[in-house]
C-alpha cells in the first residue's frame, strides 16, 4: 500500500501543473517506475488522481471558471497586461490569445487606436465589439467552457493566410527545458499556427507559471521577443534568458 505521506506529497506535487509523467514522479520521490506506477493506481482507485498514457494529472472536480482565472494573482495579470498594451501601435494587427492575462490586454488598448484583433477568446470577443475602432477576426468553431476558448478551427487554410505584426501568448505553464506549454491539442495548434503568422510575439504570464509544465509545448522561449511578468521570477529564467535573445519584463 502507498505510503500515506508520499500519497500527500504526490498529490501536492501535481497540484502544481497539469501533467506529470511516471518518470516525474519516480525521479521526484527516488522510487522505481514500477513503484510509481502502483502508487498512481492506488490513487486513481481513490479517484484522486486521473491517469493518461504515460502520465497523470491531479482528478478535478469541476473546471475552475474563467473569471476565477482571471481573479488569480490579479495585480500582477493587470500590470503584466498595461505594460503589453503600450506595445501596441495604432493601425496593429494583433493576435490575442486566449488566456486570463491575455484577455486583460483589451482592457488597456487605446480606444482611438485603429486596430484588426483576431482572437479565438470569448472575453476579448466582447470587449472589442464595444469599440468601433477595432476590427475583429474569430478563429474557432466550439467553445471549451473553462479557458473560454473558441476551438476546432475548419477552415485552416484561412487561418494560416493571416498576418499579423504581434502576438500576444498565454501559457499553462513556462519551464527551461518544456518552453510554454498547454494541455489541450486544438488550444496549442492555433497557437503555434498564429505565432508563424505574426511578426513578433510576446508571452504574456504571470510568476505563478513559471517552473510548471502542462502536457504540450507550443514554443520554445526563444521562439518570443519577449516574456512580460510581474512578481518574483526564478533567478535561473533570469540567468537563461539573459543569455538568450528573449528578453525578459518585469512590469
Amino acid at each position: 500500500m502507498i505510503n500515506n505521506q508520499r500519497k500527500k506529497e504526490i498529490i501536492e506535487y501535481l497540484s502544481d501543473t497539469d501533467y506529470r509523467t511516471l518518470k516525474d514522479i519516480a525521479d521526484k520521490f527516488a522510487i522505481s517506475m514500477n513503484t510509481a506506477r502502483r502508487d498512481i493506481n492506488e490513487l486513481a482507485e481513490e479517484n484522486l488522481v486521473k491517469k493518461f498514457y504515460g502520465g497523470v494529472s491531479l482528478a478535478r472536480k469541476k473546471d475552475s471558471t474563467f473569471q476565477s482565472r482571471i481573479a488569480s494573482h490579479i495585480e500582477e495579470k493587470q500590470r503584466i497586461a498595461k505594460y503589453a498594451a503600450a506595445l501596441v501601435n495604432d493601425n496593429d494587427l494583433l493576435y490575442i490569445d486566449s488566456g486570463s492575462t491575455t484577455s486583460l490586454l483589451t482592457d488597456y488598448l487605446h480606444r482611438d487606436f485603429h486596430l484588426t484583433i483576431v482572437t479565438n477568446n470569448i472575453y476579448v470577443i466582447t470587449k472589442v465589439i464595444e469599440v468601433v475602432n477595432w476590427d475583429l477576426i474569430v478563429v474557432g468553431s466550439r467553445l471549451k467552457h473553462s479557458s473560454c476558448s473558441l476551438i476546432n478551427v475548419y477552415d485552416w487554410d484561412y487561418l494560416n493566410s493571416l498576418n499579423v505584426n504581434k502576438a500576444f501568448l498565454a501559457t499553462t505553464g513556462l519551464t527551461i527545458q518544456g518552453g510554454a506549454t498547454n494541455p489541450d491539442n486544438a488550444e496549442t495548434i492555433i497557437k503555434t499556427s498564429m505565432m508563424k503568422r505574426s511578426q513578433e510575439n510576446f508571452l504574456l504570464t504571470d510568476s505563478s507559471k513559471f517552473d510548471r509544465t502542462s502536457l504540450r509545448t507550443f514554443a520554445n522561449i526563444e521562439d518570443f521577443d519577449k516574456i512580460i511578468t510581474s512578481g518574483s521570477v526564478p533567478k535561473h529564467f533570469v540567468e537563461y534568458c539573459a543569455a538568450d535573445s528573449t528578453q525578459l519584463i518585469i512590469a
